[in-house]
This record gives structure tokens, sequence and C-alpha cells, in this order.
């Protein structure tokens, strides 16, 4: 043997008992079972199961390794947050019935219904909250499995700061007022059924530390009031100020968001949203970088809405008008393909420079700003936006009695469209 070959050898073998070693060293997974017909006092073994899941939940705490909480089929009513602080698999065994078309009906075969619903003492509060409050980002949550059902004001899932998460094979229904938000978080969103909700599925931005990059793919989000998909570039609720949102948006059924037929849409994209009073109301600038393709979008009133968010010219809920000193920006850099945009009750596609529902009422510009500086960049090969409504002024058309507004200040946007400048102006 060569001395060239001994060396790799011998190196191959340093390889191998590293990995040995490293497998070896991982600990396995500890499984904690939860059946809501068990015996209350249970120990979370598969013979004396929880009969409820926060039991589990605090077990799952002192575990120093990996976890999978089992939940068998069942009802599971929920009068407080399901608080999710580290790394583990929520694993319910609703398995769901899908079309030939390959996305999920909202069925779920019979037996197998795994149900959290959120009781009234849920209130406000998240059916399932995900992440530290306040502390660092976590990584490696799982939940799949399950049908949620929270209250008319609540979240059935939401992330703050967490990593490499995956939200699969679940349905989220009426009457919470979102199914899911991710809020400076990445993951996987795959295989959904979201309906009779406010929106499907928003998705708000992340910084370095806590990034936002997020992949939604093979949902089906319909018949919910607002819409199937939203993507906020900036963050919300929390102080640190993440302006940015990565996201691939493919292969969903997008359709007939339209209880409210005036300002449903399929896919809403905006630069933010910092109320004043909040966390992290000095934010002025949120940006979004998605490709979205591959989607049927049928049937809303409107197939996109790409706007500002909520860009406030004065402070609501104050006695007079309370100027908002923030000048808003950001970028929208959108990639389309291969979508099926049609059947739009008002227009496939509304870009605006102000928050959408000024654009559509400018009795509203009162209340919202419109950017400064910004830049919307939209690649559409396809033409699928044909027939957009377009408000692009070259100066804020509003007077009013805050600073910015004494006079008719050019804003200074840039819209492109399919490597375009289009020309300011208002075309409806």
């Amino acid at each position: 043997m060569s001395a060239g070959i001994r060396v790799r050898a011998i190196a191959l073998a340093i390889l191998m008992a590293a990995f040995a070693t490293s497998v070896r060293a991982a600990p396995p997974a500890t499984t904690i079972h939860v059946d809501d017909d068990a015996a209350p006092g249970g120990d979370g073994s598969a013979l004396f199961p929880f009969n409820n899941v926060p039991d589990a939940l605090n077990v799952a705490k002192a575990s120093l390794g990996p976890v999978i909480i089992e939940v068998a089929p069942g009802l599971y009513s929920v009068d407080h947050s399901l608080v999710i602080d580290h790394s583990m698999e929520l694993r319910g065994s609703s398995v769901l019935v899908k079309g030939a078309d390959g996305w999920p009906t909202g069925e779920v075969v019979s037996g197998s219904e795994t149900r959290i619903v959120g009781t009234a003492l849920l209130g406000t509060h998240s059916l399932v909250d995900v992440g530290q409050p306040g502390g660092p980002a976590i990584s490696g949550v799982t939940i799949g499995g399950f049908v949620f059902q929270a209250t008319t004001t609540s979240v059935e899932v939401f992330l703050t700061r967490v990593q490499d998460y995956s939200i699969h094979n679940n349905v989220f229904l009426a009457p919470a007022m979102f199914g899911m938000h991710s809020v400076a978080s990445s993951g996987t969103v795959e295989g959904n059924y979201f309906s009779g909700v406010g929106t499907g599925a928003i998705f708000s931005g992340g910084y370095p530390a806590s990034p936002s990059n997020v992949v939604f793919q093979r949902n089906r989000a319909v018949k919910n009031a607002l819409g199937g998909v939203l993507l906020n570039g900036a963050s919300i609720g929390i102080p640190e100020l993440g302006d940015e949102t990565t996201a691939i948006i493919q292969g969903n059924d997008l359709s007939n968001n339209s209880e409210n037929l005036k300002f449903s849409f399929g896919v809403r994209v905006f630069i933010l949203r910092r109320d004043p009073g909040q966390p992290g109301d000095s934010q002025s600038e949120g940006n979004v970088h998605a490709s979205i393709v591959g989607n049927r979008i049928v049937g809303n009133a409107m197939g996109f809405a790409i706007d500002a968010g909520f860009p406030h010219r004065t402070e609501p809920n104050t006695p007079g008008p309370v100027c908002d000193p923030r000048v808003f920006s950001g970028t929208i850099d959108l990639k389309l393909g291969g979508n099926t945009v049609s059947g739009s009750q008002l227009t496939p596609a509304l870009v605006t420079f102000t928050r959408n529902t000024a654009a559509l009422d400018p009795g509203m510009l009162s209340q919202w700003q419109y950017l400064h500086g910004a830049t919307f960049t939209i690649s559409d090969p396809d033409h699928a936006l044909a027939g957009a409504f377009i408000d692009h002024p070259e100066a804020d058309p509003f007077l009013g009695p805050c600073p910015g507004d004494k006079g008719h200040e050019t804003l200074g946007n840039i819209l492109r469209y399919n490597g375009v400048l289009l020309p300011n102006g208002r075309n409806f």
C-alpha cells in the first residue's frame, strides 16, 4: 500500500469513527403521549398517557433531548395558550383528505381528527404560542396533524423568533382572526388548509439574529374573510426593528377569499405595520423579496394587493390630529410566474404606495401617508396582473395640518414592471 493510500485510509477511518461517535452521542427522542380518553393522573407513557396537552408540554420543558408530543385523536379544549418555547415536535393524528388536484379539501379521515379548540377563556391569546417572549430565537419546532379552532380575536398558531420550523398537514378553521402568523421566523408551511378565518397565513419581517425566510407551498387558503396569504416587510409586536421578509409562495390554492367584497385578496404584500404606541413604533421601513409561482388565485376581490401597509399620517384614537413624525419607505421585489389569476371581482391587482383602503377610498388619506422614495419591482412575464389598478402619484394629493402636508410633497417613488419604469399617475 502506497503512503498516499495509507494516509487516505487513515483519514477515512478517523472520519468514520467521528461519525459513529456523533451517532452514539445523539440521544433518542423522548415521546410523550396524550389521549383525551385517558384517565387523569397519567405519566405520559404509552400505557398511561396524559389526558391534556398542557401536562405534556410541562414535562417536555424538563427534557434535555429532542421531544415528540404525540396526541391521539380527540377534542382538546384550551383555556390558555399552549406555549412551545424550545425545540420539539407537536404531532397530531389527523390525516388530511386531498382532492384530485393534490390540495387538501379541509376534510379529515374519519377517526383521525385531533382537534384543538380555544374556549371563551382564551380571549385574544394565541391558541398555540411558539417562541420565548423577549428571549433569543429558538429553532426546530414542528407542528402537524391538527385541526385548530381559536376565538374570533385570536391567532391559531403564532410564531415569534423561531427558526427552522415546519407547519404541515393541519386544518385552520373559523372563527379565528388569523390562521397562523410568523414574526421574525423562518421555516416551511406545507400541505395545510385554511378557511373561514380572517387571513390564512401572515409572514412578518425579521432581522439578522432571527430572519424571516419562509416557504409556503401546496396549501389551500380559501373562503377567508380577508385573504389567503400576506407578506409584511417589517416585524410587528416586538421591539426589534426587523425589516426584511424573503418568501417563496408556490403551488397553492388562494381562491374565493371574497367575504369582504372590496378588500379581499389572494396575496397581499405590504411594507409594514408599526402602530403608534406599540413596540417598535419608531420603524419606518420594510422590505419584501418574494417568488410567487404556480398558484391558483381565482375569485377574490383582488388577486394581488401590493401596497404600503399602514403608513400612519396621524396617530389613531387620539383627540384631534396628532401627527405621526415618520416618513415611510421600503422596497417590494416580486417575481411572478405560472399563476392563474382570474375571476377577480374588483381587479387582478391593486398596486399603490399608500394603504390599500386609502387608494380605493381617497377620503381616508387624512389617516394614511404615501411612501417616499420607495421602489416596487414586479417581474410578471405572463402579464397575470394585466388590468391592474395603479396608484402612483408624483406628489402627495392630500393637504392637511401635519408639517409634511402643507404642500403637495414630491414622493419620489419608483414602480418598475417587467423592467420598464411606469410613469406617475392613477388609472382608476
